[in-house]
């Protein structure tokens, strides 16, 4: 029987892909390399022919090529095409499944009179870690007593997650989220502040209200054990982050909220200063 010798330019044009491609192949051993010519050429012929379809076959199903040659058996462990195929399928399923909560969330953003995509659709993780710590209970309390603030907070992990500030927040979140598991009264109690801090929300900057929120407030933070920890202005926050991190926290709070967070800080500061001119003296 004659046998068919095509050279690489007739091969390739065949086969439909480029000379490139085919010499690509013949070095890293997915294609084999053909018998050759007196004068050197490469010659290719039916069997060449089968494999590159087989190849090109594979790689329309979407098969890397070290997958590729891993069927054909040009490795030193080789594999059965169902194997490598229901590796890709679990692959694309995958990739089907990210897609559709992609989709998801695309669409629920479309929904929105207003799409703010720069807010994560997603809790972040350290608002996530410290619902979780606390509960479903707590978390449903936490919704339905001050949804407002439980919003606000959502908003400001999400940014404070997304950036790096050069220290760990998430270990004294943390410590916070399993001191109030072990104590609910306190953090019921702390959700009843919560309500108010909500309440002074459209309240002018110089309101007594706020001053009188700040002290009562700032006494029930003290008795918490990790309180100087909050409010350490040794934190290891440079001024600029400071400064960056108050920019942020006056995005999602109003002006009033603002102010009592500054009031709070100055008391619970000037008590902490207090505590270590006594321990001094």
């Amino acid at each position: 029987m004659l046998q068919v010798h095509l050279k690489i330019g007739e091969f390739a044009k065949l086969s439909g892909v480029t000379v490139k491609t085919i010499l690509y192949y013949h070095k890293i051993g997915l294609l084999a390399e053909p018998a050759r010519s007196a004068g050197g050429y490469r010659l290719y012929g039916t069997d060449d022919l089968k494999q590159m379809l087989s190849i090109k076959r594979l790689k329309s199903l979407g098969l890397r090529l070290e997958e590729i040659k891993t069927i054909l058996g040009h490795t030193e462990e080789p594999k059965s095409t169902r194997e490598v195929l229901l590796s890709l399928q679990a692959e694309l399923l995958n990739r089907i499944k990210t897609m559709e909560e992609q989709l998801t969330k695309i669409e629920d953003f479309l929904d929105r009179d207003n799409p703010a995509l720069i807010e994560g659709y997603d809790d972040p993780s350290s608002f996530k870690m410290i619902l979780d710590i606390l509960g479903k209970e707590a978390k449903t309390d936490y919704q339905s007593i001050c949804p407002e603030l439980y919003e606000q907070e959502r908003k400001l992990y999400q940014v404070m997650d997304e950036l790096q500030w050069g220290f760990n927040y998430q270990d004294l979140l943390r410590e916070i989220a399993e001191y109030f598991k072990e104590h609910p009264e306190q953090y019921q109690q702390s959700l009843l502040y919560g309500s108010q801090i909500t309440a002074i929300v459209d309240l002018p900057e110089d309101s007594p209200v706020i001053e009188d929120l700040a002290r009562d407030y700032g006494a029930f933070l003290k008795t918490f054990p990790f309180w100087e920890k909050v409010f350490n202005q040794e934190s290891g926050v440079g001024d600029p982050l400071e400064l960056l991190m108050t920019e942020i926290f006056a995005e999602v709070l109003g002006p009033a909220q603002m102010k009592l967070a500054e009031l709070l800080r100055q008391y619970l500061i000037l008590e902490k200063s207090a505590g270590k001119t006594e321990a001094g003296d």
